[in-house]
């Protein structure tokens, strides 16, 4: 499933970066990506990053049935600047549909880091058969992801308003994307 890794790309500067799944090796650099995410944003990561047992258990035992976790690694100085992951449930109802979650280091933010890392993912997902990814923002904090997943033919399907409570106390909009793959021609 994930033999086509590592893969290199380059940021809009030049800069090379790999994406590839995450080792037992990672969990410092993963626990040192993390914290450079703003903690505004971070209140909206379902699992709490800054606990350690959680992170534990993401690096320790990974179900690639369940989760596939990619990062993306700077070459020259081994420091993750960005991570995507596809969610799968084992459900048969659901199991052609996988939700997506990708953050991407503040610093490689606009050098479209995060776009190459959504087309892999979509590719990813392709080849693995599912026919849907989901991906969910918060309004007001996501609008660039919302705008890239948008140029990629992420279509909103719904907007919950007031579903989620940031960490002031104030109701946010829950935007929810899906992008249907079709079977008879390829996406790119």
């Amino acid at each position: 499933m994930l033999e086509h890794y590592p893969k290199e790309i380059m940021t809009k500067d030049g800069i090379p970066v790999l994406i590839r799944p995450y080792t037992k090796e990672d969990q410092e650099r993963l626990r040192q990506f993390f914290s450079r995410i703003p903690e505004d944003e971070r209140w909206f990561i379902r699992d709490d990053i800054g606990d350690p047992e959680i992170m534990d258990k993401w690096i320790q035992d990974p179900d690639y049935s369940k989760t596939i976790p990619l990062i993306a690694v700077r070459h020259d100085e081994a420091t993750i600047v960005g991570n995507v992951t596809l969610y799968m449930r084992l459900s048969e109802c659901v199991s052609h549909v996988a939700h997506l979650r990708i953050i991407i280091d503040p610093e490689y933010r606009k050098r479209r880091l995060g776009t190459w890392m959504l087309i892999d993912a979509i590719k990813f997902a392709m080849d693995i058969g599912l026919e849907k990814l989901v991906a969910e923002f918060v309004q007001g904090v996501d609008d660039a992801a919302m705008a890239a997943a948008g140029r990629l033919d992420f279509l909103e399907q719904d907007v919950l308003r007031g579903y989620l409570k940031d960490r002031q106390g104030r109701y946010r909009d829950l935007v929810i994307m899906v992008k249907n793959f079709h079977r008879d021609w390829s996406d790119f």
